[in-house]
């Protein structure tokens, strides 16, 4: 896990060089020597997950090794974020109550209908589990919920 954060600090400056600033990174993958990071870029403090980069680092050197930036290139503008019409209290109060609310924040998810969706994003433990809860922070409809799996080779969801 500590290699792969300083590869994260390292690819964060490389995104930086090519001129893709205020990017995030959101989750990484380690398979056979190199670590795959997913980074969203975010703007006014809200993750805009449609404009990902994905790095494949090499773990033993610190090489880029691959880059995919699809999403970045075919979704990134500079977007018209609205005040939520729902606080994130409001919010907060539509996902299950028994789930450990660990942080929360503003975010732009993609849908299958190639649309955008402004919500609320919760990272919380229920039980063992570990979930991302999305709640549109415009109507307070739940949107998507995800389930976070831990593994040795990095952070998942499903």
């Amino acid at each position: 896990l500590e290699e792969a954060r300083k590869e994260i600090v390292d690819s964060k400056k490389y995104l930086e060089k090519l001129g893709y600033s205020g990017m995030t990174d959101t989750y990484y993958l380690k398979e056979d020597n190199t670590a795959t990071i997913n980074y969203a870029y975010s703007q006014n403090n809200v993750i805009v997950y449609p404009d990902l980069i994905k790095l494949k680092v090499a773990l033993d050197n610190g090489e880029i090794v691959g880059m995919e930036s699809k999403g970045y290139l075919y979704s990134h503008t500079k977007r018209s974020i609205p005040k939520p019409i729902i606080t994130e209290q409001q919010a907060r109060s539509m996902i299950n109550s028994k789930m450990e609310v660990l942080s929360s924040g503003l975010a732009i998810i993609p849908t299958d209908y190639k649309t955008e969706l402004f919500t609320y994003e919760f990272k919380g433990k229920l039980g063992n589990n570990d979930f991302l809860v999305y709640i549109n922070a415009e109507t307070g409809k739940e949107e998507n919920i995800l389930m976070i799996v831990d593994t040795d080779r990095g952070v998942l969801t499903f």
